[in-house]
């Protein structure tokens, strides 16, 4: 819960200016093809109740990236962690888990 205290906390007009940093500003979807998944791996975890960001919002995005994963988590919204990290565990683990499989077989010279 300290993540929702946080942000009750924030004062309404930097709550709405976060919000257009983030929808206006912070608009990469013209540049989210150049991402190489070959390079860098990308996993899009999105909770199914999320509305900053909702689970249409993210298999777009996962569209136009090559190779990018995604999943939505069930029951989940945007502070997973905080909300059910249980919940959130079970997504978040197996992602973890590729990644370190990764790394191991890319230290050992095994191409992933």
């Amino acid at each position: 819960m300290e993540t929702l205290w946080a942000y009750s906390r924030a004062v309404p007009a930097c709550s709405r200016a976060i919000s257009i940093s983030y929808r206006v500003d912070g608009d990469l979807r013209g540049r989210v093809a150049a991402i190489d998944t070959k390079v860098c791996p990308l996993y899009l975890l999105t909770g199914e109740y999320d509305f900053s960001c909702t689970p249409e919002d993210t298999n777009r995005t996962a569209a136009a990236i090559g190779g990018a994963r995604v999943e939505i988590m069930e029951q989940l919204g945007h502070f997973p962690m905080s909300e059910n990290p249980e919940q959130f565990r079970r997504y978040i683990a197996p992602v973890l888990g590729d990644i370190l499989k990764q790394s191991i077989q890319t230290r050992q010279g095994v191409q992933v």
